[in-house]
């Protein structure tokens, strides 16, 4: 079985090509991966390859992440996504993935188990019956490098139990799972422990073992996470005894050769840590083996090397530690005042000390340090994990670990007084162990929430911090020093009084000019975080305070991004390009002066990422940056639109000619931004009448990504010369991208958003030969593949066009009555009283309440029977969709419709077919009312002259309803 054009040779050739550095060829292989993946029979020869040993091994790992990748786009069902892959494929995919998951290397192996995981989720077990059992079955007694396959196989269906919420299927699938698996599992692991004993001399057999091992950690963890099984209670002394014996495992032949890379039995005792916490956590009334395990961890730690191989499993231990101490019943394992000072002597401290490895970082890939640093590490590093175990001992020992902690950093500053130049890692150390003795709570948005009392952030910052930021060539020798410093005001910028935050905003400024990438990264992190901080709702640094400021912030920002050798190191610091946006957004019409030369450095950088764009992050920001400037230039002067489009569009074009799927969504929006800055009714500009014709074409529209830019798009060029479009004959194929998208669950909701705009900005005279078939479009659509998210916005449309003047009552009856009589009332009776009330939006609510309100007051409505029988349950909906919106909070009702840009957030955004919203140029909502004022005043003001006839219908309704009528009518007097 094999799709058209799906063979694996025309596969490998694909998949090769899309590794290409041609940018032209990697596209194009891209493109036809993507037409052939949804055939029938696709999947199989994309396995086949992914199992080929003949093949080269780049192809082989390409078309395992190409078959991950497409598994999570399609696999999952959903209705409001297409039907990409079929029975029989998804099928074969089952019958064939334990088995290549057993046979492929390691490398693949990891790719596949996402997939394996991604397909049991959905599909075990009442789809994938047989999966656990086919698990078992292949177990063998002698080769553990199938055992291998199969347990990673296991790891990969059990692991998102670990995230999963509870609920009665998921405790019923992982009791499946348990009966099945847990007496094999046992075996299994009984065996692999008498192997490595027996093995002990043997380096290669050790190998393979101990990886065993490790999978079964992990299994171990999987099954346990959710609830302690009656199975591990009952063998809880057999399972923790052995994992004690390989707390204190010694075998040089099992240790790694290299001491910065962890080995099988590193990755034994971090799993087996990690196991411990869990059980600390969940589960530790039944653990008695805890006190003992607690001394076996403080042993191990304290004897732990400082290599890089044992850092998981010196985090992992420290980790459980410190839910251990967090434990009120457990505080007398630390309670004698030599634990604690053991702990912080023999343990916390030596893991604060900044890792050699961390300075070579620091300077050999500064954005790799910084990034590392902000966001963590999977395993977590041993600084945070020593923090964390601060922490724990500040819970129960607060006083104690304080002073202790106090004295320790007293001690490595007056080291550091004595030698700066040569013991400037004991300030490191005092910095970072200030920092977490002093927090007690932070997250990432606004840095440290709650710290403890007992110490004086501020004057530690006053006596300690600001020195290292007074002048940008201080710390020469040792520029980590200034990135602590740094990191420190980003840490207590809640804390610190403004009036220290506004004497230390230039000189981080200043330190946006350091010569080393990090430290200036780390400025520009700072310094972005402060223009977004606000103390008592308002943001503590405003356009008047950061006026002063802002050309220098941008002068050395974009220095800092032009000394970068090529388009890779420039997308690499996303630290300096997102201060570049955040600083225009802050100065708001305050940036026109700065707008030239800003404008000028972003095109010159558009232009040279979109050669390779590679980090996007940063080709967010970008667009972001670019965005704003428009937004806040051209409304302080309308003539710098003119700029803007001279500027941008040469390079836009050759975006869009060169075909760089990433930037098109980007460049669309920003398009849509200055098409819409000429004003509504304006006219289109010749430039954008002669890029119209290509954006209707349907390769355009092919990649999901394009369409919501491409609507939002489409709706400018309807807001500025709707009347244009229509006499050169542009309506219909405009319509035609809304036929195409409103057939696909995926991207139905663009096509009303399209055809909001139509039915809004058309000419009357141009859109009533379009009605009939827009309406009978909707109606095969809900005759044939109906779902909750279409006939929401099917009602939020046909309301949306009751209010407009170009379609209006009478024209949406006649022309329902014209396609089959009676038609009306049944999709009233049989779909949109349902759906009217999860109409979700202020303006999307308006539209919806006062267009069904204005079909109810039209007498050609009422003059039919059936639809004027449905009057009453009509307004029953319209006033349950209001009662509900006006019991919500009213900062909740708002909160979809409020825009904040001082507190936007942007979120990683991937690229291929996810679309990254430009959160700058705000939503394109289209009010078919403006005049109207809220949903309720509209409901009572279409409704007040039609009181009297509606009455006897209005008598009808429950009484809480007919009261709320009645109050919204009497109001809109």
């Amino acid at each position: 079985m094999s799709g058209a054009g799906a063979s694996q040779e025309s596969l490998a050739r694909s998949l090769q090509q899309s590794l290409s550095a041609n940018a032209q060829e990697r596209n194009q292989a891209e493109g036809f991966l993507k037409s052939i993946e949804s055939t029938a029979g696709f999947v199989v020869p994309l396995l086949q390859l992914v199992n080929s040993e003949a093949a080269d091994p780049t192809v082989r790992f390409a078309a395992a992440l190409y078959f991950k990748n497409f598994v999570k786009r399609h696999w999952a069902p959903s209705e409001d996504a297409d039907e990409a892959i079929g029975a029989a494929d998804r099928e074969a995919v089952k019958a064939e993935l334990v088995g290549l998951m057993i046979a492929v290397p390691k490398k693949l192996q990891l790719q596949l188990g996402e997939a394996v995981s991604i397909i049991a989720e959905n599909d075990f077990p009442e789809k994938w019956p047989g999966l656990i059992s086919s698990l078992v079955g292949k177990l063998s007694a002698t080769d553990y490098h199938v055992n291998n396959g199969i347990l990673q196989t296991a790891h990969t269906v059990f692991k998102g139990w670990r995230s999963a919420f509870r609920s009665d299927a998921l405790y019923s699938k992982i009791n499946q799972v348990l009966a099945e698996f847990t007496e094999p599992y046992l075996q299994v692991f009984v065996t692999t422990d008498r192997l490595l004993d027996e093995y002990a001399s043997n380096k290669a057999a050790l190998q393979v073992l101990l990886h065993s091992l490790a999978l079964l950690c992990q299994i171990y963890y999987d099954l346990n996470c959710q609830d302690l099984p009656p199975f591990f209670e009952d063998h809880m002394a057999e399972f923790m005894q052995t994992f004690h014996k390989y707390l204190e495992y010694r075998n040089p032949q099992a240790e790694s050769d290299d001491d910065d890379v962890a080995g099988d039995l590193e990755e034994v005792k971090a799993g087996i840590c990690e196991v411990l916490e869990l059980y600390a956590q969940r589960y530790e009334e039944d653990f008695r083996q805890l006190p003992q395990f607690v001394e076996t961890v403080w042993k191990m730690l304290m004897a732990t090397g400082a290599g890089a191989k044992h850092d998981a499993v010196v985090s992992r231990g420290m980790a459980f530690l410190q839910t251990v101490v967090r434990n009120p019943r457990h505080k007398h394992l630390f309670a004698a005042s030599e634990s604690l000072a053991l702990i912080c002597e023999g343990i916390v401290l030596p893991n604060m000390v900044l890792p050699e490895a961390d300075v070579e970082l620091f300077e050999d890939d500064p954005m790799q340090y910084v990034r590392r640093d902000v966001e963590g590490s999977d395993a977590g590093s041993r600084r945070e994990a020593a923090a964390g175990l601060v922490r724990g001992l500040l819970d129960q020992f607060s006083a104690e670990t304080t002073q202790a902690m106090g004295s320790y950093i007293t001690k490595a500053l007056k080291q550091y007084a004595e030698n700066p130049a040569g013991r400037w890692r004991d300030k490191d150390v005092a910095l970072f162990m200030a920092t977490s003795v002093a927090v007690v709570a932070s997250v990432q948005s606004m840095g440290a929430t709650q710290v403890n009392k007992l110490v004086d952030v501020g004057d530690f910052f006053a006596t300690q911090v600001v020195q290292h930021l007074a002048a940008v060539d201080s710390d020469r020798e040792a520029p980590i020093l200034k990135a602590s410093a740094v990191r420190y005001v980003a840490t207590f910028r809640s804390q610190l009084a403004r009036e220290q935050l506004a004497q230390t905003l230039p000189l981080l400024v200043a330190h946006l000019a350091h010569p080393s990438p990090a430290v200036s990264a780390y400025a520009a992190m700072a310094v972005e975080r402060l223009l977004v901080l606000k103390r008592d709702g308002r943001l503590a640094f405003g356009p008047a305070d950061v006026a002063p400021h802002a050309e220098a912030i941008l002068g050395h920002a974009f220095a800092a991004l032009a000394r970068a050798g090529s388009p890779q190191k420039l997308a690499e610091n996303d630290f300096m390009m997102k201060l570049i946006m955040r600083v225009i957004v802050a100065s708001r019409t305050d940036i026109l002066r700065l707008a030239p030369p800003a404008l000028e450095k972003l095109a010159r950088i558009v232009s040279e990422v979109s050669k390779n764009p590679s980090n996007p992050r940063f080709s967010h920001f970008m667009f972001e940056a670019v965005a704003s400037l428009a937004r806040f230039s051209c409304a302080a002067e309308g003539s710098a639109l003119a700029q803007f489009e001279a500027t941008l569009f040469p390079i836009f074009q050759g975006i869009l000619q060169a075909d760089v799927a990433e930037f098109m969504p980007y460049v669309f929006q920003i398009l849509a931004q200055l098409l819409g800055g000429h004003g509504a009714g304006a006219g289109l500009p010749e430039a954008y009448l002669q890029l119209l014709p290509p954006l209707l074409q349907p390769a355009l529209w092919g990649a999901q990504g394009n369409i919501p830019a491409l609507v939002r798009l489409l709706q400018s060029y309807l807001q500025t010369g709707a009347a244009q479009l229509a006499a050169g004959g542009q309506l219909q194929p405009v319509l035609g991208v809304f036929q195409r998208l409103i057939a696909s669950r995926a991207n139905d909701h663009h096509g009303f958003g399209l055809l909001l705009a139509v039915t809004l900005l058309a000419p009357a005279d141009a859109l009533g030969q379009y009605l009939k078939p827009i309406l009978s479009l909707c109606l095969n659509r809900l005759q044939s593949s109906r779902t909750a998210k279409f006939t929401r916005g099917f009602a939020h449309y046909l309301g949306f066009a009751l209010c407009t003047p170009a379609a209006g009552p009478e024209a949406v009856v006649d022309t329902m009555e014209a396609i089959q009589p009676g038609l009306l009332a049944a999709v009233l009776q049989n779909v949109l009283l349902e759906a009217i009330p999860s109409v979700a939006g202020r303006v999307e609510r308006k539209a919806t309440v006062v267009g069904f309100a204005r079909l109810v007051a039209s007498p050609r409505f009422q003059s039919l029977p059936p639809c004027a029988a449905l009057t009453g349950p009509l307004l029953l909906q319209l006033a349950a969709l209001l009662m509900e919106a006006t019991a919500q909070p009213a900062a909740a009702a708002a909160a979809g419709d409020a825009e904040d840009l001082d507190s936007l957030e942007i979120e990683d955004t991937g690229y291929q077919a996810s679309y990254a919203r430009l959160a700058t140029l705000g939503d394109a909502r289209l009010d078919p009312c403006p005049q109207i004022a809220d949903a309720a005043g509209g409901l009572g003001h279409v409704l007040r002259p039609v009181q009297a006839s509606i009455a006897a219908a209005v008598q009808q309704l429950p009484p809480n309803v007919c009261e709320f009528l009645s109050n919204v009518i009497a109001q809109a007097a």
